[in-house]
This record gives C-alpha cells, sequence and structure tokens, in this order.
C-alpha cells in the first residue's frame, strides 16, 4: 500500500510539472528527487532549471578546453581557469569577455601558464591563479601586472612536491591551497608564500576488523594491504565570515566540511545522513554513498552546494545539513554534464562549469525553489512564524517533502500549540522535535493541571487519614 501510494504522488507530481506556473517554461531535463528518512527515495517538483548554456564561442573567447575552474571574484567579475588553452578568461558581470590572460611580464621576458588549474580574485582585482604543471602560484594586479611568485614553496616537514590545483585567500591574506597529492589537508601560505602549516586534513578512522586482522599478518602483508592514509581534499570555497568549505572524493562521511581557524569542522550535522552527503546507492544490508564532490559553494544564507562529479548532480543543503534539494545529471541536454568541475553562485544562480563538454551552464531557482530557499531563510533566522507560509506552500505543493512539515511543526511549536506541532512533527518524522512537543504538552497539562493536583492529593491525604481512624475504631472499639 505504502509503495502505491508514493507511487501515485510520483505520477501527480510528474502531470503537475505541467501546469505548474513555476518559472519553469521547460520541461526539466533531471528527474527531480529528495529522500525521506534518509533512504528512501521520492520524486519531486523540480526545485532549479537550466537558463542558458554558454561555450566559449558564446563568450566570444573561442572554444574552451578542459576548464576547471570557475569563479566570482570579491571584485564582481567572473573568471575561468580554461586549463587545456593555458589562459584565465576575466568576464564582467553579463559574462562578457573584457580580457584574455594568457601570460605575463616576468623581468626581461614573458611567461605563460601551464593548466592552471585554479583562480581567485580579491576586492582590488588582485588575482591568484594555480599555476599547476609550472608547481606554482602567480599573483598579478587587477591589470595583469606581476605583484608576486610563489615558486619556490618549501613544504617543512614534508616530501610533498607543490603542485596547486585550487587557491583561496582570506581577510588576513593567507593563502589555502589544494596541491595535487596532499593528504594532510590544504595548504596555508602567507602573502609571500612562505608555508604556514597543513590546515583541515582529512581523519581516518580505521576499519577495526581490518585493525584485528592486521595483528595476524607479517610486516610484508600489512605493507601488501591498503593503508590508513587519509584521502585528498578536492577543492574549497571561503565564505564571507572567513569560513573554509572543502570537499573530498573516496570516503563516506564527510564528504563536505566547514572548517574554522584551527581546521575543526563546525558544521551542523542535523540531516538525515548526519555526516554524511550525496547519492545513495541501495544494497542488501545497508546504505553506501557514491558520491565524488569536486567543488563546493555556499551562498549568503549558508546554503552549501556540493558538485559531485560522479553522477553529475548538484545537491544543496542548509547549514544544518537537511537536504534541501537536488538537481543536475549527467547527459548531453542543457542542465547536464560529461565532466563537471565547478561551481559558483551569485544572487540565487547557480553556475555549473563542465569541463567534458566545455561548457558553463547557468541554473535559475522555479518558483518551488525558491519557495524552499525563502521559507528556510526564514527558518533559519529564527522566524519561525513568518516561514510558515512559506513552508505550508512547500508542503502543499510537495507533500513528501519531511523537512516542510517538520519546519510547521516548529512554528507551531514556537506558538505552543503542543498539539497541533506533535502532528506536524510525525509527519516529518522528526522524533526529536515531537518529543520537545510531548514534553511541553506534558508540562503545560501539570501546570494547568497544578492547583487540582495539589487539591486532589490533599483530599486523598484527608481521606486516607479518616478511613484509619475509622478503621482502628472498629478494630479497637472501647
Amino acid at each position: 500500500m505504502k509503495k502505491f501510494v508514493k507511487t501515485l504522488i510520483g505520477v501527480v507530481i510528474t502531470l503537475s510539472i505541467v501546469n505548474y506556473p513555476l518559472s519553469i517554461g521547460a520541461t526539466s531535463p533531471y528527474a527531480s528527487y529528495n529522500y525521506e528518512r534518509g533512504t528512501e527515495l521520492y520524486p519531486t517538483l523540480p526545485s532549479v532549471l537550466p537558463e542558458k548554456v554558454y561555450t566559449g564561442v558564446d563568450l566570444g573567447a573561442g572554444s574552451l578546453r578542459n576548464p576547471r575552474d570557475f569563479r566570482f571574484g570579491l571584485d564582481g567579475l567572473a573568471y575561468i581557469a580554461d586549463t587545456g588553452n593555458h589562459r584565465v578568461l576575466v568576464l564582467d558581470e553579463e559574462l562578457n569577455l573584457l580580457r584574455v590572460i594568457d601570460g605575463f611580464d616576468n623581468g626581461s621576458e614573458w611567461d605563460t601558464f601551464s593548466s592552471p588549474e585554479g583562480i581567485f580574485a580579491e576586492a582590488d582585482g588582485t588575482l591568484y591563479i594555480a599555476d599547476t604543471q609550472n608547481s606554482r602560484i602567480v599573483v598579478l594586479d587587477g591589470e595583469g601586472v606581476l605583484k608576486t611568485l610563489m615558486d619556490d614553496i618549501v613544504l617543512t616537514g614534508s616530501s610533498l612536491t607543490f603542485r596547486p590545483q585550487k587557491v583561496g585567500v582570506d581577510d588576513a591574506g593567507r593563502l589555502y591551497v589544494v596541491s595535487g597529492g596532499s593528504t594532510d589537508g590544504l595548504i596555508q601560505l602567507d602573502d609571500e608564500g612562505n608555508f604556514i602549516r597543513f590546515f583541515g586534513s582529512n581523519r581516518v578512522t580505521p576499519n577495526p576488523i581490518e585493525v584485528i586482522y592486521r595483528m595476524f599478518l607479517t610486516r610484508a602483508q600489512r605493507q601488501s594491504r591498503e593503508q590508513f592514509v587519509p584521502t585528498e581534499v578536492s577543492n574549497l570555497h571561503i565564505d564571507a565570515d572567513g569560513f573554509v568549505y572543502v570537499t573530498t572524493r573516496n570516503v563516506t562521511t564527510g564528504q563536505v566540511r566547514r572548517l574554522n581557524a584551527k581546521g575543526d569542522d563546525v558544521l551542523k550535522h542535523d540531516g538525515w545522513g548526519a555526516d554524511a552527503y550525496g547519492d545513495l546507492t541501495s544494497t542488501s544490508r545497508n546504505y553506501n554513498r557514491t558520491t565524488q564532490f569536486m567543488a563546493v559553494t555556499a551562498d549568503a544564507d549558508e546554503n552549501i552546494y556540493a558538485l559531485d562529479n560522479a553522477s553529475g548532480k548538484v545537491f544543496v543543503y542548509d547549514s544544518y545539513g537537511w537536504l534541501l534539494f537536488i538537481f543536475g545529471g549527467k547527459g548531453e541536454q542543457a542542465g547536464l554534464f560529461a565532466d563537471p568541475h565547478a561551481i559558483a553562485e551569485r544572487d540565487g544562480m547557480v553556475y555549473v562549469l563542465d569541463a567534458g563538454r566545455g561548457v558553463l551552464t547557468v541554473f535559475r531557482p522555479t518558483a518551488y525553489g525558491e519557495k524552499i530557499l525563502i521559507a528556510n531563510r526564514l527558518y533559519m533566522q529564527g522566524e519561525f512564524e513568518q516561514s510558515l507560509e512559506h513552508w505550508e506552500e512547500v508542503a502543499r505543493l510537495d507533500a513528501n517533502h519531511r523537512f516542510a512539515w517538520a519546519a510547521i511543526g516548529h512554528a507551531y511549536y514556537g506558538r505552543k500549540d503542543y498539539d497541533t506541532a506533535m502532528t506536524y512533527y510525525r509527519l516529518g518524522d522528526s522524533r526529536g522535535g515531537y518529543s520537545d512537543a510531548f514534553g511541553g504538552l506534558r508540562d503545560a497539562w501539570l501546570r494547568d493541571s497544578f492547583v487540582w493536583l495539589i487539591l486532589g492529593i490533599a483530599v486523598l491525604a484527608v481521606g486516607w487519614v479518616v478511613f484509619t481512624k475509622i478503621r482502628r475504631r472498629k478494630s479497637n472499639p472501647s
């Protein structure tokens, strides 16, 4: 019966896509879905749809070859690391080509890039280029004039060869670098290129059974088995508050982390997947994460946009780890990708760079997606009452949206309407919320019934005393 209901809901949602007045206009090129109870998939309305696809020719720069990075600089301009063409494109806010940087004056000679994979621009236009195959970071001013050449990086205490792939800079001028082959986390440099430390390495949790098994192996046998080595960070993003978001491939938990100044993960993990992110693949005994996150960004509301290279999908989470929606996929249609490598967000629009096809796709939220984002923004700001109207609309459009039901329950909890809150928490499968609402209902009942409880206890006490005296008189007649 449950499967029949879900199938019926899926049909209704699919049919409603045609008539629902989203800013959709076009048919979605991918199936939209979400998860309930962490593992059960259900269909949804599309939250985000492709608006335009740009080729290098559209941008006025000729064909793009294996482009690996797209960023909006703090100066408001857009930048593309056109890796295969050994150059960087600078675009204005409307994605019109301003200039092409394919080299720079290095003293008395013209110097060029070799497969640059990462870029970052500061508010004054200072541009940091991860010149990957040249094993250096090139720092240019807004006019393309060389400021600093970080080409002799000494990684103290490590035999790692410096091969920068991505770069970001915080407000203090510290550089954070993703370097190929580094299992020690990001490389942190000062503004002159001096090594400071490794930052935010992935923690390794050995399999207990494997640990016991190794106790009975010879040294040669232990060395031949897979080592407990941390995995490499794949990309980074620095938000307006200075927190560093990183993605990691080939792990089942902690694929997305938000690091503070100490390198500790401060991302809240209250969603269904706890500290695991991405898609789920069912097996006979459990569920395995199969995603390979290649890039990450965050919007002004701290919603996280994580790009999965394996499936071509973008997973959007709020700051508490709740999955809001999913879009994208692998394919040749607009909105689908061959080998996605970079993602950026600005003013609600999402930009995904596909290295395989050499295109930049711009996505816009649908009316349904905007409802989710607005409702969640108010909810995260503690404006539960104001978010109620929007969450109710989301739940009306998508009866399976568990977080919407739970958020509605929270609004009623704020009203101290605990009985109604429990109903919505149950629909949202929010055990914590239901428990809190039940506790509130119990406490309210105790407060309202306190006087009567005291009177009842007093009456029982007096009655017991009278009953005891009467019984004694009967048993001891004088």
